[in-house]
């Protein structure tokens, strides 16, 4: 006879309650994702489905000096700041 299920790694642990936004959840026997609110008395599932792959990978990040610049010459300011070698 066993009275602790196995960990579940696929549980996502929440912040807070959907409903009354208590922070005293405890895990639910109801499901493997099921959580209970201790505040609230409320039993409610947090599944995580994934995530999906972009279909191009993001452009990278200009350097802040660069986007500093690119933002002044755009607004037609004379003084734009000076490249470092």
């Amino acid at each position: 006879m066993r009275f602790r299920r196995e960990p579940n790694a696929n549980r996502n642990f929440p912040t807070h309650c959907p409903y009354c936004a208590g922070e005293g959840l405890f895990p639910d026997e109801t499901s493997d994702f099921a959580w209970k609110c201790t505040e609230c008395l409320r039993i409610f599932e947090v599944k995580f489905h994934g995530q999906d792959a972009p279909e191009h990978a993001p452009a990278p990040a200009k350097s802040t000096e660069q986007a500093i610049q690119e933002s002044l010459a755009h607004h037609g300011h004379d003084a734009v700041l000076r490249k470092e070698k």
